[in-house]
């Protein structure tokens, strides 16, 4: 009976719900030894200083390892994708026991899969050999009290009215996973959300919080404004996107959402959003950040900003969305869960697709005409770009291409013409060289206020 009790109540423990866990953020030594090794291997991702004191701690420490196995061998395998989110997946699949670091053994393998062109078993017995030989360890330890600092720091400053309760009225379940949040100390401005699926565990959902903000001392600071949002947005994903594999959600939105996607296609690629199912699920998260932040009596500017930062990402239908969910909200009898209240989301990017096909503005023609030719006339010293709809005619944005500077043809913006529905530019060429110039949407806006859709001129001289 006392066995059977037991056992009841290790279940009950096992599932608490969301809203019953205690969130305690975590400095992890998995984290900060992967990201390290990337650092010392020149990831540009993994070498920020925003922790300036950190960083030359590291240096300090590690220099004389910049030519260690492991290092060398993550210089031999970046090409294969070992970067951003990869470098973190790893580290939490990995368990640390006895001072020896192992791969988790999983009900269903979520390793990021760019691990898999890499012998992952070396790099794990290389990590091993590391963190022996460099010490990692006394310069964990000798850092144990700033980590105490920044987890104390982000309790106080994020979680002391951090709504945990709010997601499972707002979704009307509970999650089915387990929470953990996780200080990147050394990562700067990145963050990532990653899930476990540990045997005999429930699965876990891993938001690891770069640490960019540090006073005179040193001391990690965390502004509400700006990781809060981040925490709400992380712990959303779990909550929404599974939603689009259920019932035939994915069919159902899929000839809508790539016509969309298309839209905005280069936007999203810049943030390693490279699908439309991503955009479908970011879009969702970011509107429910929005809706927490109404919910739980953030200022009118704070939410202003939130929604004004997600148009700048190009979710242009940001506040069309929060308003839907706020449909959602007023009407749980009828939609008790969001899964319920999903086919109307499917309804609305079905009506929004068309719409934004024809609100967003495009470069309609360039004249002479340039695009991906390879004859072009290098004594060409003007170039006039036309929109098919009229834009506000305030102010410009050009970037250089993939290419680089020696290949940025751009001399000198002219200004509007015919009504503000083109523009024209010098240009400086040579013969025999490929050029390429972006044309942003930041600052070349439509009448009623849309973005330009970004377009990547390329061509090369004859």
């Amino acid at each position: 009976m006392i066995k059977k009790l037991l056992g009841l109540s290790m279940l009950v423990i096992s599932i608490l719900s969301f809203s019953q866990e205690k969130l305690m953020p975590k400095v992890d030594e998995r984290i900060e030894i992967v990201s390290l090794v990337f650092r010392l291997a020149g990831a540009d991702e993994y070498t920020q200083d925003d922790n300036k004191k950190y960083v030359a701690d590291i240096n300090t420490y590690f220099d004389r390892h910049k030519n260690s196995e492991i290092v060398e061998f993550i210089q031999k395998n970046r090409n294969k994708g070992l970067g951003y989110d990869a470098v973190i997946s790893m580290a939490l699949h990995l368990s640390f026991e006895n001072g020896k670091f192992s791969l988790i053994k999983e009900k269903e393998n979520s390793l990021d899969k760019r691990w898999e062109q890499v012998d992952i078993r070396q790099f794990v017995s290389l990590l091993n050999r590391f963190y022996k030989q460099s010490g990692f360890q006394k310069f964990f330890k000798d850092h144990s009290e700033d980590y105490k600092k920044a987890e104390k720091e982000y309790e106080n400053s994020i979680l002391s009215d951090f709504n945990q309760g709010w997601f499972s009225k707002f979704y009307g379940k509970d999650a089915d996973e387990e929470y953990k949040i996780i200080l990147g100390y050394g990562n700067g401005d990145t963050n990532y959300g990653i899930k476990t699926h540990p045997e005999k565990q429930n699965t876990t959902v891993n938001a690891v919080i770069g640490v960019s903000n540090f006073d005179k001392e040193g001391n990690a600071r965390f502004e509400k404004s700006k990781y809060q949002p981040l925490l709400i947005h992380e712990f959303n994903h779990s909550f929404v996107n599974y939603i689009l594999e259920l019932n035939g959600n994915r069919s159902k939105l899929e000839n809508s959402a790539q016509k969309l996607y298309r839209l905005i296609e280069n936007e999203l690629k810049d943030q390693a959003y490279g699908d439309w199912e991503t955009m479908i699920n970011e879009s969702i998260v970011r509107a429910v950040v929005i809706r927490y932040m109404i919910d739980n009596h953030y200022s009118q500017k704070d939410i202003e900003t939130e929604v004004s930062a997600q148009e700048k990402r190009k979710f242009l239908w940001i506040k069309e969305l929060v308003n839907l969910l706020a449909t959602y909200e007023s009407n749980r009898k009828q939609y008790p869960t969001l899964e319920s209240f999903y086919p109307e989301i499917i309804a609305f990017y079905n009506e929004i697709a068309p719409k934004m096909q024809m609100f967003i503005p495009k470069v309609l023609s360039v004249f002479p005409e340039i695009r991906d030719k390879n004859d072009v006339d290098s004594s060409i010293k003007e170039i006039t770009i036309n929109f098919d709809q009229e834009m506000t005619g305030n102010g410009s944005s050009f970037s250089m291409g993939s290419l680089g500077k020696e290949h940025f043809p751009l001399k000198k913006f002219d200004g509007y013409i015919n009504e503000n529905k083109g523009i024209k530019l010098q240009v400086e060429m040579k013969p025999n060289t490929e050029y390429e110039f972006v044309i942003n949407g930041d600052k070349f806006i439509s009448k009623d206020g849309y973005p330009l859709q970004k377009t990547i001129i390329k061509f090369k001289t004859k």
